[in-house]
């Protein structure tokens, strides 16, 4: 497995009230940035580990499906058809 590479830390606005609390962590996995927050305010959610174990299997799973083929564009279900019938059905397009 790929150790991912850390890239930086994110700087917050120097105007942002909140900006102490949190900080963001840049890291590169297999190609693919991502982003891990360290909790400076002693609030306990998920630890940094946890986060870095989630990101990578998202982008495992990400990469495992790059080259599945697209499916077929069908009008039946779209969004377009629902917006046919609301036109049609409210607006008497």
């Amino acid at each position: 497995m790929d150790k991912a590479i850390f890239i930086g830390v994110c700087r917050k606005n120097r105007y942002d009230r909140h900006a102490w609390e949190h900080t963001d962590l840049m890291y590169e996995y297999r190609g693919h940035q991502y982003i891990v927050t360290k909790d400076n305010n002693g609030y306990m959610g998920e630890s940094l580990k946890a986060q870095h174990t989630k990101a990578q299997k998202e982008i495992d799973e990400r990469i495992s499906h790059e080259n599945d083929p697209e499916p077929e564009w069908r009008y039946e279900g779209s969004a377009q058809e629902a917006l046919d019938l609301f036109f049609k059905e409210y607006l008497d397009l």
